[in-house]
């Protein structure tokens, strides 16, 4: 080849057809320099054009529309805070209120969705649904759970909670007391007939002994006249009185008969 072919190249790529072009040569190989000279005058196109507030759409000078840069709302209102993120805060908030939300978190965006609604609060209930039922299963009680068992199992123990805490309260109440302690709970189950029941083999921790004498360690009445015993109208002391008397009785027949039988 000639030198002419080393230094040109002929478009079409065979020889003699075509027009001879030259290679492009960078700015940087004929400055000499590693480093992009082009893609640095870009650059600083780029900060000069967004310091003015314009910019060029593509990057490069003489290429693509100029273009108005974005003036955000804060800017408008001569504010540092950001108006927009507020604006998008308090649609949210007002979204969540009404009961729908809008996914993305901005208005047009997204498609509106109720918010969830727990099992306990279609059931007005209190108790956790869910976890109660989460319960049920890992607890292995039976081979299937059925849907209606953890709102029933629900609503006994919240009733329950209810009940109890009820008549603590009425117990604090009538001590004079603000805050209900465990000597409240259990004055409240032993003096009511169904909890008694239904509690009879719990001890509640810290809550004493239910206040009861029994009839037979009562002092008995003093009658007129001094050393007179009243009885009392006790089935219980009526019972142990007349055991009392039986075995006396027979006991007397059996010293007599010991002496007869002495005295033969």
């Amino acid at each position: 080849m000639s030198t002419g072919a080393q230094s040109d190249t002929t478009k079409g790529g065979r020889g003699g057809k075509g027009k001879a072009t030259k290679s492009a040569v960078s700015r940087s190989v004929k400055a000499g320099l590693q480093f992009p000279v082009g893609r640095f005058a870009r650059f600083l196109k780029m900060r000069k054009g967004a310091q003015s507030g314009t910019s060029t759409k593509g990057g490069r000078e003489g290429k693509g529309k100029a273009t108005k840069s974005a003036v955000s709302r804060s800017s408008k209102a001569s504010l540092q805070f950001p108006v927009g993120r507020f604006a998008r805060f308090l649609k949210m908030r007002k979204g969540a209120q009404s009961g729908t939300s809008t996914k993305g978190g901005r208005e047009g965006k997204g498609k509106a969705t109720k918010s969830a609604v727990s099992r306990s609060s279609k059931a007005s209930l209190q108790f956790p649904m869910g976890r109660i039922a989460r319960y049920l299963k890992t607890g292995r009680y039976a081979k299937r759970v059925g849907s209606g068992a953890p709102v029933y199992l629900a609503a006994v123990l919240e009733y329950l909670a209810a009940e109890v805490l009820e008549l603590a309260g009425n117990v604090a109440r009538d001590s004079k007391k603000k805050r209900i302690t465990p000597r409240h709970i259990q004055l409240a189950v032993r003096n009511d007939e169904e909890l008694n029941n239904l509690l009879g083999s719990v001890t509640i921790a810290s809550g004493g002994v239910f206040p009861r004498i029994h009839t037979c360690l009562l002092p008995s009445k003093v009658g007129k006249n001094k050393g007179e015993l009243a009885v009392r109208n006790d089935e219980e002391l009526n019972n142990l009185l007349g055991r009392l008397l039986v075995v006396m009785f027979f006991r007397r027949l059996l010293l007599k008969s010991s002496e007869k039988q002495s005295k033969a």
